[in-house]
């Protein structure tokens, strides 16, 4: 086993998740990034693990949902209507997968790979010493309407039928989880299992672990083709050099379909990009974090600053940064949260990343039967903090060859070829 050489394109948190494992079973390994390791999806999110999240994006009432929105221009979710074929082909293939059967096969599956996620998590952050400011202090869904806070109690009532532990919770005891902050709401919901942490913090340390367990990082590296022999992949070959390897993993996100087009595989993928941002003094230092449900607004306490992310804004690769999406988070921030006023948001700077989002919700981790020695671990959508350990675990088991514990056959990478 020692001595096989992996290579991971992909350096945010799936990519290094991956690396970390592979490396845990003396596989020598190389990862490969075209930025410089600071400008991914894994450093601006909300910073969630979150185990309540087990129904997928793709799920009943989304599409509906999704037009309404379309004519609002702070709305949090908005497809940029353009003429492509991608793009018509993804929208049509989420329509399909947006059904309750879909969600009633994929929940049970989003369930124990989260909640294995969490356990990992917390082996890695202790083994590895850490300090990633993590809190198990669970997660609030506030409701400013009875219509939203009845679509959240049944979502808490499936945790439940898995034995989470999630319920209905008074607003005072919503205010009690976060004394002193005034709540403008009808109701909440609180999934007791999730925690957060501070995401660059952990990204920025796991990488030094990383290096100090013999892992070559290489940033600024442009992949531009694939050698390839028979149903091998012999070499990566980036711009002024190559990189010979036994396997290869690409956890390249919202990237991956230009990449993997080189491959002639198809993997439909679509970037949604969300936005975030901190606020060093705001006038309640809350204490649990919480997602805004009607304005798909999460707040999470971090080390230094209280972080507000959010929308989903559909428009290919496009990472520039729409004033109108921002403003609709601080609108729905000053409707939650009344002491929260213009002037608290005077000196924030708006972050940006593309979420990678299959048509079905769901993530792809495995081989494509066209190579043997080629893995995909992409397409996590929101959960790609959640689920990077239990993705890095899965991706190091398949080149191993060790026992899977769990059909991931809902994760098939080429259930769209």
């Amino acid at each position: 086993m020692s001595g096989k050489k992996v290579v991971v394109i992909g350096a945010g948190m799936i990519g290094l998740c991956c690396a970390y494992y592979l490396n845990k079973k003396g596989f020598q390994v190389t990862v490969l990034d075209n930025g410089d390791g600071s400008d991914n999806c894994s450093y601006g999110n909300a910073g969630y693990f979150c185990p309540s999240h087990i129904i997928p994006l793709a799920s009943p009432g989304i599409i509906s949902q999704g037009l309404k929105w379309m004519l609002d221009s702070q709305s949090p979710f908005f497809i940029k209507p353009r003429l492509n074929k991608d793009l018509l082909s993804w929208v049509l293939q989420f329509k399909k997968a947006a059904t309750k059967k879909r969600v009633a096969k994929a929940a049970p599956l989003l369930h124990e790979l989260c909640m294995k996620s969490k356990s990992l998590i917390e082996e890695i952050l202790d083994r590895e010493n850490i300090e990633s400011a993590y809190k198990k202090s669970g997660l609030l869904m506030l409701c400013k309407t009875k219509r939203e806070l009845q679509h959240e109690i049944a979502a808490a009532q499936l945790a439940s039928s898995f034995g989470q532990q999630a319920s209905e919770i008074s607003v005072a005891e919503a205010e009690k989880l976060n004394p002193g902050l005034e709540m403008n709401i009808a109701g909440a919901v609180y999934f007791r299992n999730d925690a957060c942490f501070t995401p660059h913090l952990f990204m920025n340390r796991l990488k030094e672990v990383l290096l100090t367990k013999g892992v070559t990082i290489r940033y600024n590296q442009q992949v531009e083709s694939f050698n390839i022999k028979g149903k091998k992949i012999a070499q990566v070959n980036l711009k002024g050099s190559q990189v010979i390897a036994d396997e290869f993993v690409i956890a390249t996100g919202s990237w991956t379909p230009i990449l993997v087009k080189n491959l002639k595989l198809k993997v439909p993928m679509q970037g949604g990009k969300g936005y975030s941002f901190d606020v060093a003094n705001p006038p309640i230092i809350p204490k649990t974090p919480a997602i805004l449900t009607e304005g798909r607004v999460a707040m999470t306490p971090m080390a230094n600053a209280t972080r507000f992310a959010g929308t989903m804004e559909i428009n290919g690769l496009n990472r520039s940064i729409n004033s109108n999406r921002v403003e609709g988070i601080k609108n729905s921030i000053k409707e939650f949260f009344p002491q929260f006023e213009a002037h608290h948001f005077s000196n924030i700077k708006p972050w940006v990343g593309l979420r990678p989002c299959s048509p079905d919700g769901l993530p792809y981790v495995g081989k494509p039967k066209k190579f043997e020695n080629l893995i995909l671990a992409t397409g996590h959508a929101m959960l790609g903090v959640t689920m990077g350990p239990v993705t890095g675990q899965l991706v190091s088991n398949i080149i191993s060859g060790d026992k899977m514990s769990t059909d991931i056959s809902l994760l098939d990478v080429d259930r769209y070829s």
